[in-house]
């Protein structure tokens, strides 16, 4: 494994080497990470951050845009465990957020139980090698059969405990456990709505190339399994009206009707606005056709009524 002392000393298994760097050393390198070369391989630099508390900011910073195979070590127990990301910068910084900790921990993840037990000031971060995306199964694969990491769950590159599905009876069970245990007021939305600001920013993310969508097309079977899925079902009235005003197709029915003030002048007043034509027609026991036929001529059905089409009510 990994690790520094107080000496300057560093360990890889029975691998040991000494870092010539002194104690002296001014801040502007404290705060950074140190290299000193690989004892698997002469060739190659490791970056050591011996507290990963104090220095996140230069984890963060000296990571960005690159990939490679990392290690944090528990300077308490020395045990360590052995990761590969194509990209470091965002993996790091997944680690300094307290929930995606929680999150591994919820799986069972050894190093995320170590780490909220013993806390972030006592890991140490190493980067074992940078390299090519395309290399890092194998590279993360030699490390682990040479260092033999103990919070690795499991010790085959490229292969993580997500990856492995509960069976079906395992899965009703925990359904059926979970079953009522976020619905109603256990639910954290219950009695909250959001903002139109956040409302807005959830939009803007799915919008245009953020959306998953952007730039595919369904398949033609897709298509027909969403064809099949949709027959049977029925819009409510309010749903059907928004869908006719979105394409401006909503039918206005008005009354003539004289003025209640002083002036007793003639004028139509709206009673009732239709998703089509047919439903306007059967609201005053005629055809949809009929209806149409006065919305194209303007003319007043029957001295009484007046039809208009559109997206708002027109008078």
């Amino acid at each position: 494994m990994l690790y520094s002392t107080g000496r300057n000393l560093f360990v890889i298994k029975s691998k040991i080497f000494i870092r010539s760097y002194s104690n002296s050393t001014n801040l502007n390198q404290a705060i950074k990470g140190i290299h000193v070369k690989n004892p698997l391989d002469n060739n190659k630099e490791v970056v050591v951050y011996n507290n990963a508390l104090d220095l996140k900011n230069a984890i963060l910073e000296e990571n960005k845009g690159k990939s490679g195979i990392y290690m944090f070590t528990n300077t308490q127990t020395n045990d360590f465990y052995i990761g590969q990301s194509k990209n470091l910068y965002n993996r790091f910084r997944n680690y300094f957020n307290p929930a995606y900790i929680t999150g591994l921990n919820n799986k069972n993840s050894r190093v995320g139980r170590a780490i909220l037990k013993y806390g972030y000031e006592n890991f140490s971060l190493t980067i074992l090698e940078y390299c090519d995306k395309s290399d890092l199964t194998e590279r993360e694969q030699f490390y682990f059969d040479t260092l033999k990491p103990v919070y690795n769950i499991l010790k085959t590159a490229g292969v993580y405990v997500d990856v492995f599905t509960h069976t079906d009876d395992t899965k009703k069970k925990i359904s059926n456990t979970l079953k009522g245990v976020n619905a109603g007021e256990n639910s954290y939305w219950y009695g909250r709505t959001r903002s139109e600001e956040t409302k807005m920013k959830m939009s803007l993310k799915q919008t245009g190339e953020n959306n998953p969508l952007f730039g595919k097309t369904h398949s033609e079977e897709t298509k027909e399994l969403m064809r099949q899925k949709a027959l049977g079902r029925r819009h409510s009235k309010e749903t059907l009206l928004k869908m006719s005003a979105v394409r401006g197709h909503l039918v206005h029915v008005y009354e003539r009707c004289v003025s209640s003030d002083s002036t007793m002048t003639e004028e139509f007043k709206i009673i009732g606005t239709f998703v089509s034509l047919r439903g306007a027609g059967k609201y005053l026991g005629i055809s949809g056709n009929t209806v149409r036929l006065y919305v194209n001529s303007g003319e007043v059905y029957k001295d009484r009524y007046k039809f208009t089409v559109g997206s708002a009510n027109q008078e």
